[in-house]
């Protein structure tokens, strides 16, 4: 359980630098993604797999890869 809460503390570090603003990012975690299969990031949030996966999405974004 306390490495879910650290992989969820890194994650909000790297959305919030990757959207560069606390707002944009939880609004992104609430919006469904087409990467992830039309589902809202934040419905993964409750597994270290499902982290993973926000956190590979969250890079795509980063450099550019929008699909």
């Amino acid at each position: 359980m306390q490495d879910l809460k650290k992989e969820l503390i890194d994650l909000k570090k790297y959305g919030e630098s990757v959207f560069e603003d606390k707002t944009n990012f939880e609004k992104w975690l609430k919006t469904k993604s087409k990467a992830l299969g039309g589902i809202t990031p934040e419905s993964l949030l409750n597994s270290a797999r499902g982290i993973q996966k926000v956190m590979d999405a969250l890079g795509r974004i980063e450099h550019g890869i929008l699909a």
